[in-house]
């Protein structure tokens, strides 16, 4: 049995599986090639944020909210612990394991789990749990709700990015366990893809999933072609 612990005065029992120590290194410095690309790809489609819908307007505004309740009013922090440790339960019971046992309190967390893996132990820093729940309501309410809904899924996005940068200010066992760089690198992309695919839902006219990646593929071969050109020569 394998035991994922968020307590930071406990050691943990087991290492989740990722690569290799040179191979961390590796995989994480040949994932900084699409987290350009994706941020470069990311950028432009946000240049299409006009405003001029109310669903638009309503995910800024959603956004916008949390982050100054978060700076200046309060940090849920209790929601972010319980949110981190259902997500590395979902995604064990996603991927075929068991939980053993689930505790959460406002200084950490313990979750404990039949498996685990690198997926599994960085899921929380990609993964916006409350943001995912509102998705399956998006689908099937009316459209007159839809402004509303979407000012949720941005405060809870909101919610999940401030948190997870907050958290990493302090040394997150999940982290070190999996290797620091390939971790961020990692982590980095998935949540600009998770952030895509929300916003895919939320406001197709900004950004669609096919054209986003065509357009990531598109300028990943353009700068394949320029290395080759420049080995070349």
């Amino acid at each position: 049995m394998m035991t994922r612990r968020r307590t930071p005065k406990k050691k943990p029992k087991s290492k989740p599986s990722a690569p290799r120590p040179w191979g961390k290194w590796i995989v994480g410095g040949l994932l900084l090639i699409p987290n350009i690309v994706a941020t470069l790809v990311f950028v432009n489609h946000l240049s299409r944020f006009t405003f001029s819908t109310p669903i638009q307007l309503a995910i800024v505004t959603g956004a916008g909210v949390y982050f100054v309740m978060h700076l200046l009013l309060w940090k849920p922090i209790f929601m972010h612990v319980m949110g981190h440790e259902l997500t590395h339960a979902f995604w064990a019971v996603i991927l075929g394991g068991r939980i053993k046992s689930l505790l959460v309190s406002r200084e950490g967390g313990q979750v404990t789990l039949s498996k685990t893996n690198f997926f599994i132990a960085l899921a929380p820093y990609f993964f916006p749990l409350y943001t995912f729940l509102l998705l399956p309501i998006y689908f099937i309410a009316a459209a007159k709700f839809y402004p509303v809904l979407s000012f949720f899924i941005g405060f809870t996005h909101a919610f999940h990015f401030a948190l997870t940068v907050h958290s990493l200010r302090d040394q997150q066992s999940d982290i070190i366990q999996v290797g620091v760089f390939f971790s961020l690198s990692f982590v980095y992309l998935m949540n600009i893809l998770v952030l895509v695919i929300v916003l895919a839902v939320v406001t197709p006219e900004v950004i669609g999933l096919g054209e986003f990646f065509r357009e990531m593929w598109g300028l990943f071969l353009k700068f394949v072609f320029w290395v080759t050109d420049r080995l070349a020569q």
